[in-house]
């Protein structure tokens, strides 16, 4: 049983995934369980990960293959065949700093936490950018402030396994269905004050790909409000789960939706995240982050209406920022 286990899903990154590699291999912490799933590439992604296997035997890499499912049904093969006391992820462009996960571990372990939560650097062609996460507390509030993002984390494989949360089929936002189902189950989670990941952000990345997938959004809630509901959860998570179904239909899914080529697919779309928020949350305008959170961000959340919603489309059509 190693002390920690890192999943590398792998998915056509021949030109990346060396690097990924180099970052776990270089970590301080040596007890550690390397994962690799090849989901399926259609390139020399396997290769490139036999020929490390091969070229640094002394390293705990294990290399599965698999036929092709998408991104959270290589997480949830990875997770079945984790042997660590904790686990973590790393994507296939991203790399993590040496002492991110004996940091993570000396945290998580010598604190019994369940989830154990760290900074992380945004990366692209133009530099980095420092993104701080937490701390906050468990409850409500920590479903608004986190980052659902899965490998700026380290998480208990007891308590995962001992949890009804998988990752959902589908190429996005299975991360955030993950993490949101898992928000209202823990009870101990720690913070290290440092930043480890760098996030390549890669224009042709499944998150930077603005097509009909960002259809998935829709299921993925729809899991989380039933969760919820199933785990006698959503009257005290109300106002939280009303505000991030704001923060995800009117922010940065209703930014890639707006930027569908297809006008009949562009605004079908973007109805089915209005008309799911609007049903599930008649109200929302009054939710009460909008206003204590303040911002231009909620500002803008505020104002959208059945009257300027495809006005905001259109306007965030010809937005350039990637990140609203």
């Amino acid at each position: 049983m190693s002390a920690v286990s890192v999943i590398v899903p792998c998915y056509n990154c021949e030109k990346t995934v060396e690097r990924t590699l180099d970052s776990l291999r270089n970590q301080t912490l040596k007890d550690l369980e390397i994962i690799a799933i090849n989901d399926g590439s259609e390139d020399n992604t396997l290769k490139v990960l036999q020929n490390y296997q091969q070229q640094y035997p002394e390293l705990n890499l294990k290399i599965f293959s698999k036929e092709n499912e998408g991104i959270a049904e290589a997480r949830n093969f990875g997770l079945s065949r984790v042997s660590g006391e904790y686990f973590g992820f790393l994507d296939s462009d991203d790399y993590a700093e040496p002492g991110m996960f004996e940091d993570l571990y000396r945290k998580a372990a010598s604190e019994h936490l369940e989830l154990a939560v760290s900074d992380f650097w945004w990366e692209n062609s133009r530099g980095r950018k420092l993104q701080k996460e937490g701390p906050y507390e468990i409850g409500p509030d920590m479903m608004v402030s986190l980052f659902a993002v899965l490998w700026n984390k380290l998480y208990q494989t007891s308590f995962i396994r001992s949890l009804d949360i998988s990752f959902p089929k589908g190429d996005r936002y299975e991360d955030a269905c993950f993490l949101y189902c898992l928000t209202c189950r823990l009870t101990k989670i720690g913070f290290v004050d440092q930043p480890y990941v760098h996030y390549v952000q890669q224009q042709k990345s499944i998150t930077h790909t603005n097509n009909d997938q960002v259809k998935n959004m829709i299921e993925v809630f729809q899991i989380i409000q039933k969760y919820y509901r199933d785990h006698g959860c959503f009257e005290e998570y109300r106002d939280a789960l009303e505000y991030i179904h704001i923060k995800f239909f009117l922010g940065n899914s209703f930014l890639r939706s707006a930027r569908i080529e297809n006008k009949e697919d562009r605004e079908h779309t973007i109805r089915m995240g209005w008309d799911l928020l609007n049903t599930s949350f008649p109200d929302w305008h009054h939710n009460p982050y909008l206003k204590s959170l303040g911002g231009m961000k909620n500002r803008y959340f505020a104002m959208v209406n059945e009257h300027n919603l495809m006005f905001f489309a259109w306007l965030f059509r010809h937005f350039k920022k990637d990140n609203l």
